[in-house]
């Protein structure tokens, strides 16, 4: 009989521990939440152009009401900056601060513009079928050129694309393979900016949609070699250097066209460029950096972009 209690006692003392182990951590879960929550609701948030820096503060313009606030920070910035600061109740005394786009990203986009190109679309009938064609107007400095595309060459050029990263992804790690993806690579980089030609055509033949998927496959193509032979572009020449930022402009340049000519293709544009932060391990540093080759408002392309590629 003793036995039988002593073991109903000890089976109540397990039950008893393992019921307050569970209410201690089920009062920490809820306790975390409230203080998440907490924290969110008092959270603020501003773009903040930097107007003066000193020794453990700056001082700095909101970008959205030009309110001029005196600002803590131990980080190094330059006047001109743009950054972001998180704070709870106070801005002078914020949680972080990020850097959205620096002053010689800014000046040097004055400069180094990408070439552009307007797109009018035409459609005839030809042998009973309706054949559609795209004009082309491309613009850099002061030239201007048009070129009549039509859309059957997108295929030929994207199955291009497809065919040199399946080859990429196989190749085993040796100087041959090495030396074939650098070719591979160089071939498109001279397509896309340098009136290369694959198959016979051109970048500019191309549809806008056609043309933002070259790009995209070609930033995916460059992680790829780069994961099988680190550091390959290193030797590419200087007419490669800073390749992976101009790519990551020219891609943005395409989304900013399209917002206002071809707005049906903006949503799809925009989200496979989302999809590169992790399949191509891009940084804010490297999207901030190609505003430089965009143009147009730099400020608030960078804010705009700032908030997709935080989310």
């Amino acid at each position: 009989m003793n036995d039988v209690k002593n073991k109903y006692i000890r089976n109540l003392k397990i039950v008893s521990c393992i019921l307050i182990v569970l209410v201690f951590v089920l009062t920490l879960v809820v306790v975390d939440l409230i203080s998440n929550r907490f924290v969110k609701s008092n959270t603020n948030n501003a773009y903040v152009e930097v107007v003066e820096t000193y020794d453990g503060f700056l001082l700095g313009k909101d970008l959205d009401n030009n309110t001029k606030y005196t600002i803590k920070t131990s980080d190094t910035f330059n006047t001109g900056d743009v950054i972001y600061v998180t704070y709870y109740k106070d801005i002078e005394k914020p949680k972080s601060i990020e850097l959205v786009l620096s002053k010689k990203t800014e000046d040097e986009s004055k400069d180094t513009k990408l070439e552009t190109a307007e797109v009018t679309t035409t459609k005839k009938v030809v042998n009973n079928e309706v054949v559609t064609t795209n004009e082309v107007t491309t613009k850099n400095n002061t030239t201007t050129k048009k070129v009549e595309i039509n859309e059957n060459i997108d295929s030929i050029v994207l199955n291009y694309i497809d065919s040199v990263k399946t080859k990429v992804e196989n190749y085993s790690s040796n100087e041959n393979n090495k030396k074939n993806a650098k070719e591979y690579f160089c071939g498109i980089v001279d397509f896309i900016f340098y009136d290369g030609k694959i198959k016979g055509h051109t970048f500019n033949e191309l549809s806008t949609s056609a043309k933002a998927k070259v790009i995209y496959y070609t930033l995916i193509l460059d992680s790829k070699i780069d994961s099988k032979f680190p550091g390959y572009k290193d030797s590419l020449g200087d007419k490669y250097n800073d390749i992976k930022v101009k790519l990551v402009g020219k891609y943005l340049s395409l989304v900013e066209y399209v917002k206002t000519k071809e707005p049906e293709l903006y949503n799809d544009l925009k989200s496979d460029f989302l999809l590169l932060k992790s399949s191509c391990n891009l940084t804010w540093n490297i999207v901030s950096s190609a505003f430089k080759y965009v143009g147009g408002n730099v400020v608030s392309l960078a804010k705009e972009w700032y908030e997709n590629f935080r989310g």
